[in-house]
């Protein structure tokens, strides 16, 4: 018995040495670690400030290197890092870490990663692997990320993302710098901002945090929900959705095309506006619009140009009606996808085959509608037309008929044939028709018949085609009706009791060759496109 209790206690007694000389280890490693990093820190050239770790040993084959292991903590300044493993120079001049990297500066910016090189002299770290910063709202990522200290920047030079979950914006690059101190971030090569309400694509961008605002340049498009916006440089306030536009800058919209030097769009409000050497295309139905300035309002479809305006309007190759005006408006009529022109003040029109003027005008394409207003004048072949009103009818691209309305006034220009050179010579005469209303029937824009509602009276010179006339006819009838061919009168009949006299060509006066109210204006007659007054050169031609 005194034997087996002698062994128990000896076992007891060697128990509890053996635990307290293992406590005695343990309190010695971990005094050994604190007490060199006190020594660390006490050194005079000392750079990082190293703060904690789990373990601290030399590094195997490097005296000059200690490797820390374990919960590494360390700060220079008022950033702090931390990492499972470090390898840190006994000068303190620099780290290498790896494991779970968080860099901390301030309350709101972290930086992780796989591994960081810090040089603590330079204030540079290189963090790789699963990069990703955060400040407040905003998230980057990429592969690897540089961070200089000394200003704040963040830079990557691989493919990086920059996420902002407060506007829901998504921006990629090759290229990327991170201001932090002015919330500034720029963007280079193959840039790419994703929104749920638009993406745009740019070879530079800068994207203030705080303001919300990209400018960009180079060559930049937006493209949104049924719409696309070109421009080299440019700015986008991305929080009120308002941007500038410039150097060929264009926005599509709708089947419209608006270009011009300089562009402002409202995408909340669907307003743009265009300012220099504009033009507002609409290939759908064969329409361009240019001018100097312009504006178009997507909700209710509705474009205005003005100043040096020009409207072209082609319906067949070679074949193009030109229109000027001071103030030009498109409406754009989503029932039928068609447009309805409205011009005013200083309207002129040219078609090789037919040329006009007047105050105002209208086009009403679903109708094939051309109307005239306030002292409206058209010219076809040796022909005027006017009245107070005109209404042209088109049918397949080509004048069907043509209506004038109230003071109705046709005049004929009379020509004389060279028989030498085949040239024709104007003589002064005019083949006159007036009434209250004229109605003109066309076949392949080539006026065929007349006819006269009311109140019709003409004159016109009888005698061979081109040759000199040989008398006069005036007639007084209620009703006329005028047949052409090839643009000459061929044959006139006059209904309900016409009045008339003919007048041998040697008794005919000066007063009796003019019905009341002729009003020969051909010096308003445009005679080609560049007559319309347009002062800027080389305007789209839709030839």
């Amino acid at each position: 018995m005194k034997n087996i209790l002698h062994i128990n206690f000896r076992a007891i007694v060697k128990s509890i040495f053996t635990i307290a000389f293992l406590i005695c280890i343990s309190f010695s490693s971990y005094s050994q670690i604190d007490q060199e990093i006190n020594l660390l820190e006490d050194t005079s050239n000392k750079l990082i400030k190293l703060h904690r770790a789990d373990s601290l040993t030399d590094n195997e084959g490097d005296v000059t290197v200690m490797k820390l292991v374990g919960n590494v903590q360390f700060s220079q300044d008022s950033v702090f890092m931390r990492s499972d493993l470090g390898f840190i120079q006994k000068d303190l001049s620099f780290i290498k870490a790896v494991g779970n990297i968080v860099i901390n500066q301030g309350d709101s910016l972290y930086l992780y990663g796989d591994s960081l090189d810090y040089d603590g002299s330079t204030k540079i770290a290189i963090v790789r692997g699963n990069v990703r910063l955060v400040q407040n709202d905003l998230t980057l990522t990429a592969p690897s990320l540089r961070y200089d200290m000394n200003t704040n920047v963040a830079s990557y030079f691989e493919t990086g993302k920059v996420v902002s979950t407060a506007n829901q914006n998504t921006l990629t690059s090759k290229r990327g710098y991170y201001y932090s101190d002015f919330k500034t971030l720029s963007f280079k090569d193959s840039v790419v901002l994703t929104n749920p309400d638009y993406t745009m694509t740019s070879d530079t961008l800068d994207y203030h945090e705080i303001t919300e605002i990209a400018y960009f340049s180079g060559k930049t498009f937006i493209e949104g929900d049924g719409n696309l916006i070109f421009c080299k440089n440019g700015y986008y306030d991305t929080r009120n959705d308002i941007s500038e536009f410039n150097e060929d800058a264009y926005l599509i919209s709708d089947g419209h095309t608006i270009k011009g030097d300089k562009l402002y769009y409202d995408r909340k409000k669907g307003i743009g506006k265009v300012i220099g050497n504009i033009s507002l295309i609409d290939t759908v139905n064969k329409i361009i619009v240019t001018g100097d300035f312009g504006t178009r309002n997507e909700k209710n479809n509705t474009s205005f140009v003005t100043k040096n305006t020009l409207v072209s309007k082609w319906f067949e190759e070679g074949d193009t009606l030109f229109l000027s005006a001071d103030t030009i408006k498109v409406i754009k009529k989503d029932s039928t996808n068609t447009n309805e022109l409205f011009c005013y003040k200083a309207v002129k029109i040219f078609k090789e085959d037919l040329q006009g003027v007047c105050d105002s005008m209208v086009y009403l394409q679903n109708d094939s509608i051309i109307e005239l207003y306030q002292s409206p004048y058209i010219w076809s072949d040796n022909s005027q037309m006017n009245g107070d009103t005109i209404f042209i009818q088109l049918a397949n691209n080509k004048i069907k008929d043509l209506k004038l309305r109230k003071n109705s006034f046709i005049i004929d220009a009379v020509t004389l044939i060279d028989t030498a050179t085949n040239d024709t010579i104007p003589t002064g005469q005019f083949n006159q028709i007036k009434g209250k209303n004229i109605k003109a029937n066309f076949v392949k824009d080539t006026i065929r018949v007349v006819y006269v509602n009311g109140n019709g009276q003409s004159i016109y010179f009888t005698g061979d085609e081109g040759k000199p006339s040989q008398g006069l006819n005036k007639i007084d009838c209620s009703d006329i009706e005028i047949r052409f061919d090839k643009s000459k009168i061929k044959e006139i009949l006059f209904i309900n009791q016409p009045d008339g006299t003919l007048f041998p060509i040697q008794d005919v006066t000066e007063s009796d060759q003019l019905l009341k109210g002729f009003n020969w204006q051909i010096e308003q007659r445009p005679i080609s496109k560049e007559s319309l007054g347009i002062t800027k050169k080389d305007k789209i031609d839709a030839e």
